[in-house]
C-alpha cells in the first residue's frame, strides 16, 4: 500500500506504505483458553482515531480516512485477539455509502466541521477488494448488507486481474501492480474459499476469480518469486520502483503474514530476514513510520521477542507522532496476544493513553 501523503493534511513528511492480511487467518487467531479474560474490547484503544459517526482516521483526531487502513488495522487486532465488532460494523456502515456503482471505494476527507466527501482515489483498489470482504465474512458475517456490498467488491477484483501478467493491478485503469497486493488477495481468497458459508455465497464472484494456484505461478512470472530462493522477489512492483526499505525489505514480510513462510524455512528465512534489517527498523531507523506489520510478522514467524520489543518501543513513536491507526492497530493486537507469553506482566494495561499529536 502507498499512503499519498500529498492528499492527507496530517501526514507526516515520509510516504508510508502498508499491506496484509491473511492466508489462512484461522491458524493466526489465538484460541482463548479457559479461565483467561474475556477478548479485548477495541473502542477504548482506537479512541484517538474513531469518530463519533463511525469514521476511523488514518491519523490520531485526523479529518482524513483511507479505507485500507482502516480495515487493515481492524482486522490485525482482530486476528491477534481483540474483539473489534463494534468499530468495525459502525465504520462499515459508515463507509458502505461512498462505495461506487462498479465496487471499489474512495478516499474521504472531511469538508467543513461534520461532512464527509470523496476526495480522490483509495490506496489501492485490489487490497481493498479484499479487506472489505474479510470484514463483511469474518468480523461481521451476519450482515445481509456488508455481504451484498462484499459481492460487488469481488465483482470489480475480477476486473484488476491482468491476465498477460497473471497479477492483479492495484487501481482500476492503471498499470501498476504489486507484490504485496497479490499476496494480500492470495491470502484473502483462500480464506473466502475455505469458509463454507463464504465459499456458498460467493460461489459466482469467486468462480470468476483465478485460482490460488493461478496466483502462486504469478507471483513467480511477474514478480520472479521463488519460494526456495532468495528472501526478496526480483521485483516488488510492476514496473519497477527504486529500491528502498519499502518496498524491497518489505515485501517478504507479508509472506509471513499470509502464512506462505512456514515451518522450519519460515524460521530460516525470518532470521535471514532480521540479520538484513532488523537491528535498523526496531530503532526505528528504516522509515518513519515503526512499522508494526513487521513486529506482527515475527509474531507469526515465532519470534516473540522480536514483537515485544517491538511493542516496548511503540510509546515513544506513539509520543513523537510516528503513528497511524495500523501501527495501533498491530499495538492493540500484539498486546493482547502478548500478554498470555509473558509472566508476571500485561502489557496491555499502557495502551489506552491518548494520542494526540505533538505540537
Amino acid at each position: 500500500m502507498r499512503l499519498d501523503t500529498s492528499k492527507a493534511p496530517q501526514a507526516a513528511p515520509s510516504i508510508w506504505c502498508a499491506l496484509a492480511c491473511v492466508l489462512c487467518f484461522s491458524c493466526m487467531t489465538p484460541a482463548t483458553a479457559a479461565g483467561q479474560s474475556a477478548p479485548m474490547q477495541s473502542e477504548a484503544m482506537f479512541a484517538d482515531f474513531i469518530q463519533p459517526d463511525g469514521a476511523i482516521t488514518v491519523f490520531p483526531k485526523g479529518d482524513y480516512v483511507e479505507p485500507y487502513f482502516a480495515l487493515k488495522a481492524l482486522l490485525a487486532a482482530h486476528r491477534l485477539g481483540v474483539d473489534v465488532t463494534v468499530a468495525a460494523s459502525a465504520f462499515a456502515h459508515w463507509l458502505l455509502p461512498f462505495q461506487q456503482e462498479n465496487g471499489p471505494f474512495p478516499r474521504i476527507c472531511r469538508s467543513g466541521a461534520a461532512d464527509w466527501v470523496a476526495c480522490g482515489p483509495a490506496d489501492a483498489d485490489d487490497s481493498l477488494d479484499a479487506l472489505w470482504c474479510l470484514t463483511a465474512t469474518d468480523v461481521l458475517p451476519g450482515d445481509r448488507v456488508l455481504a451484498a456490498s462484499c459481492a460487488r467488491s469481488l465483482q470489480h477484483l475480477a476486473t484488476l486481474w491482468n491476465p498477460a501478467q497473471q497479477t492483479f493491478r492495484a487501481l482500476s485503469g492503471g498499470s501498476a501492480a504489486y507484490f504485496a497486493d497479490n499476496v494480500e488477495v492470495i491470502g484473502a481468497l483462500t480464506q473466502l474459499r475455505r469458509d463454507r458459508s463464504a465459499a456458498a455465497r460467493f460461489s459466482v464472484q469467486l468462480a470468476a476469480l483465478p485460482s490460488a494456484a493461478g496466483m502462486l505461478k504469478g507471483l513467480r512470472f511477474a514478480y520472479g518469486y521463488d519460494p526456495d530462493g532468495a528472501l526478496e522477489p526480483e521485483r516488488a512492483s510492476l514496473p519497477p520502483a527504486p529500491i528502498g526499505f519499502y518496498p524491497n525489505a518489505v515485501a517478504p514480510v507479508y509472506l509471513w503474514l499470509y502464512n506462505l513462510r512456514t515451518g522450519a524455512s519460515g524460521k530460516r528465512y525470518w532470521q535471514v530476514w532480521m540479520a538484513h534489517y532488523g537491528q535498523k527498523w526496531l530503532a526505528g531507523e528504516s522509515d518513519h513510520f515503526p512499522w508494526g506489520l513487521i513486529a506482527w510478522a515475527a509474531y507469526q514467524a515465532g519470534d516473540a521477542a522480536t514483537a515485544r520489543t517491538w511493542l516496548g518501543n511503540s510509546n515513544a513513536w506513539r509520543a513523537a507522532g510516528r503513528w497511524n491507526i495500523v501501527e495501533e492497530g498491530v499495538r492493540v493486537g500484539l498486546a493482547n496476544a502478548l500478554k498470555t507469553k509473558d509472566t508476571g506482566s500485561d502489557i496491555s494495561n499502557d495502551i489506552t493513553g491518548d494520542m494526540s499529536q505533538p505540537s
